[in-house]
């Protein structure tokens, strides 16, 4: 070590190296090292997590999070090893960016609707979605002590069993489950599902088992808006395009899209409601699932993976109507939590229809517009 420059004498030598052979540039030893990452890649439960985090500041505390508080708040909620700039990377590429807000809008839209439809005949809210478990699917941490070793993790996560179900404040749709595995190797399980699966479902399992005209709840997944009547693109040659016309009967004018799923259950009485981007929140059927994996979990040691299939049905049938009820409760309580944050008030949710009818006879009962606006408002009362 030199007692002047405080570093060793080889440091030295091998700058005088560089430096003797008329280099441009002088290399600082070890400056670029590799680092390990220190956060791993997130699964669909964390990265839900965040977006919960995301909008309980919102909802909850009524503030705008920052990178810095949501990181804290993360930490502590799952244990979140990573720094802001990891965090940052990661909202980036779950499509979390700083934008004006218009997701509002689609939330009013949202919440118009479910308030309507459920207050105008008390229509019957179902909620569908779809998850998967793996085969190995174990808790991640269990109660350990010096003779016992706890839950042995498996190195490999075996097979993928995708799993779609619908239920409402009721319980389940009875007989509406469809369980199926897959070997896919695909990080997300979205792309094991497809509309025709999705199509077929609707049409043997959910809808025969509907005992009354209900209103679907479901998100933007690409199998639950495949459009039937899909419009030619530019790139569409002309004849395309006038079939395309000519099967639309329409004079060149344009036309929305028409998604097979929603036409499929309007034909059978039902409505379909589409969940805002991102409100996952919103869907009761995501608490179930937390629900359900809980429950198998904690019973998924030491079975052939043959038997994964009847634990999943089995665990399933644990959960009672009581618990449904509890999850779309709490559904509601998000509601009325972003009906505050949005100063909406239930009569601004309420549609404003006003009939004026044309009579000559002036003993006419028919209510006038102000009795008849006072009395709509006192309907639910």
């Amino acid at each position: 070590m030199s007692p002047f420059s405080g570093v060793s004498i080889r440091t030295l030598r091998t700058l005088r190296k560089e430096g003797s052979t008329n280099q441009s540039e002088w290399n600082t030893p070890g400056k670029k090292r590799p680092r390990p990452s220190t956060v791993s890649k997130l699964d669909n439960f964390d990265v839900t997590a965040i977006r919960n985090k995301i909008n309980e500041f919102y909802c909850v505390k009524k503030q705008v999070p920052t990178l810095r508080t949501l990181h804290a708040e993360l930490k502590e909620s799952i244990g979140f090893s990573g720094c802001c700039e990891t965090l940052r990377k990661i909202l980036h590429q779950n499509r979390f960016q700083f934008k004006r807000n218009k997701g509002e809008l689609v939330r009013l839209h949202f919440l118009t609707k479910i308030n309507f439809m459920k207050r105008q005949e008390g229509n019957l809210i179902v909620y569908l979605d779809e998850t998967y478990v793996h085969q190995n699917y174990r808790p991640k941490k269990s109660r350990q002590g010096p003779s016992t070793f706890g839950v042995v993790e498996k190195i490999s996560s075996g097979k993928r069993h995708i799993i779609v179900y619908a239920g409402s404040k009721q319980g389940f749709v009875p007989n509406s489950l469809l369980v199926f595995s897959t070997k896919s190797k695909a990080a997300d399980y979205h792309d094991d599902m497809n509309s025709v699966i999705f199509l077929k479902w609707l049409r043997e399992m959910l809808i025969p088992n509907l005992t009354e005209p209900s209103v679907i709840v479901m998100d933007n997944a690409s199998y639950h808006v495949k459009q039937i009547n899909k419009p030619p693109t530019m790139h569409s040659l002309k004849a395309d395009i006038q079939k395309w016309l000519r099967e639309n009967k329409i004079p060149y004018e344009e036309v929305g899209p028409v998604y097979a799923a929603e036409e499929i259950l309007k034909q059978h009485g039902h409505e379909v409601l589409k969940l805002p981007p991102y409100h996952c929140d919103l869907n009761a059927i995501e608490l179930i699932w937390n629900l359900a994996k809980r429950k198998l979990a904690s019973r998924n040691l030491g079975l052939h993976g043959s038997e994964t299939e009847n634990l999943i049905r089995e665990c399933f049938s644990m959960i009672t109507p009581a618990d449904w009820k509890k999850c779309t409760d709490h559904v509601i309580n998000v509601e009325e939590k972003y009906k505050s944050k949005d100063n909406i008030l239930d009569t601004e949710l309420a549609p404003f229809i006003i009939q004026v009818r044309e009579s000559d006879d002036e003993s006419d009962d028919s209510l006038s517009g102000v009795e008849f606006l006072e009395s709509y408002f006192d309907y639910d009362s």
